[in-house]
């Protein structure tokens, strides 16, 4: 059967009903159920409901569905004049949620597509197939300062994404000067999502969660560079929108992951020598402060398969400067032979 946007349906595995909010790929639609949420379903697992009228409109208009996170005042707009931000700071995320909050180094991943923004967006999100080729996974306009659910990914298919690209175009009510489309890769490291400390108190979820930046303005880089977690955590404390966690002591094993995406916020210009030499010393940096901290027993080192040159450096390294500890590859199940254990203490 064909669903389309509108169309009220019926659970077949539940007794519930509510309405489609959007049509997605691979036999997926969004619902606003009963209870007002959000869902995906199946639609193998729908059917039309006989005793609600089938309204051209959705009921409830789904800008609503959407979770506002910096609610204003409506702006009035003046057809003759431009209707000025509050100021320029704008950033666009993805956020991956552990659909498991007691497993987060374990479990699926909820995907959202984060706006702080002034700017209405019109999206095509893209994703590469096994032969690397792309296909669009979905398109659609995020609203401004939402955030909004994409898809969930499971966890034994993290290891085979790389990269998402993404095309953006603008837009915003009343007379504006006109920003141009953009285009963007964002690169994903896989292991990442395996450690636990990955997964961070942020301003835009309730729950720890890996945000990484699709987009954002100098202002916003510059204002969220020192930000500690203890500031988020407090901002969201203040705002009432999370209860106050507990925080774990530091862990007696850090991560590290020295891919330069994850260092540095723009590498172009730098040689690949200068590269090298930038990574190999966060490498000492952090090897000499595990080694003073008396909580640190073991430090993994992210340093990718690649063609080899970064983790024959660190051995290297480990070798002639740091002979009293000793290292081996790391858990293959966990970073796939792209990094490095030491033992520090």
């Amino acid at each position: 059967m064909i669903f389309k946007k509108g169309d009220k349906v019926k659970f077949l595995n539940e007794n519930d009903y509510g309405t489609i909010t959007r049509v997605m790929d691979n036999g997926i639609v969004m619902v606003l159920n009963s209870d007002d949420f959000e869902v995906p379903a199946k639609t193998s697992e729908l059917i039309l409901d006989p005793d609600k009228a089938q309204d051209k409109e959705v009921a409830a208009d789904y800008s609503q569905v959407k979770v506002q996170m910096k609610p204003e005042a409506k702006k009035t707009v003046n057809n003759n004049q431009t209707v000025t931000p509050k100021n320029d700071d704008y950033g666009i995320y993805l956020g991956f949620v552990p659909a498991d909050r007691k497993a987060l180094d374990q479990c699926d991943l909820d995907l959202y597509f984060v706006n702080d923004s002034d700017f209405r967006i019109c999206y095509n999100f893209m994703r590469p197939n096994k032969d690397n080729t792309l296909f669009t996974s979905v398109s659609g306009v995020l609203e401004p300062d939402s955030k909004e659910y994409v898809e969930t990914i499971a966890r034994k298919d993290l290891g085979d994404l790389t990269y998402f690209k993404f095309q953006f175009l603008y837009a915003k009510d009343g007379l504006h000067k006109v920003k141009q489309p953009e285009e963007f890769d964002v690169k994903l490291h896989a292991p990442k999502f395996y450690q636990s400390n990955s997964y961070k108190v942020n301003d835009f979820f309730d729950e720890d969660a890996v945000i990484i930046p699709v987009k954002q303005s100098s202002e916003m880089i510059e204002a969220t560079k020192n930000l500690s977690a203890a500031d988020l955590f407090k901002n969201k404390a203040d705002s009432g929108n999370i209860v106050k966690k507990t925080f774990k002591k530091t862990a007696d094993k850090q991560v590290v992951d020295l891919h330069l995406t994850e260092l540095l916020e723009d590498e172009s210009g730098m040689s690949p020598k200068e590269k090298l030499d930038y990574q190999m010393k966060v490498f000492r940096e952090k090897m000499d402060e595990f080694i003073k901290d008396p909580h640190v027993k073991k430090a993994v080192f992210i340093h990718g398969k690649g063609n080899g040159t970064l983790k024959l450096e660190i051995r290297r390294c480990l070798d002639h400067n740091y002979k009293r500890y000793e290292y081996q590859d790391a858990s293959f199940e966990e970073y796939g032979g792209g990094a490095t254990l030491v033992y520090v203490k």
